[in-house]
């Protein structure tokens, strides 16, 4: 695969994961605090989210001009997909499962 190709890829990735952790946690501290606090909340841990991604997908041994800025692999796109699935978890299937 080109690496054009790899940075499209692996930027639609991590800005779907940060805009999917921004929605979880918006939506879950929206009925707690202010729609400003839950905002702010929300945006900080979506970049958490942008950032811990975005080395995910950073190769081992970057060099700059010599190697690729990115390397997609199969392990980092499940390790994203786990940890969304860690946050859907603690925001909105727990809470939504209590009766």
């Amino acid at each position: 695969m080109q690496p054009e190709y790899e940075k499209i890829i692996v930027l639609i990735i991590v800005l779907t994961a940060s805009f999917l952790t921004w929605k979880m946690v918006k939506d879950f501290y929206i009925t707690k605090f202010h729609m400003v606090f839950a905002h702010l909340i929300a945006v900080i841990t979506a970049s958490f989210m942008l950032l811990s991604s975005m080395f995910l997908f950073m190769p081992k041994n970057y060099q700059r001009g010599v190697t690729p800025e990115v390397e997609l692999s199969i392990s980092s796109i499940a390790t994203v997909i786990v940890m969304l699935g860690v946050l859907y978890l603690f925001f909105k299937y727990i809470p939504g499962n209590k009766k």
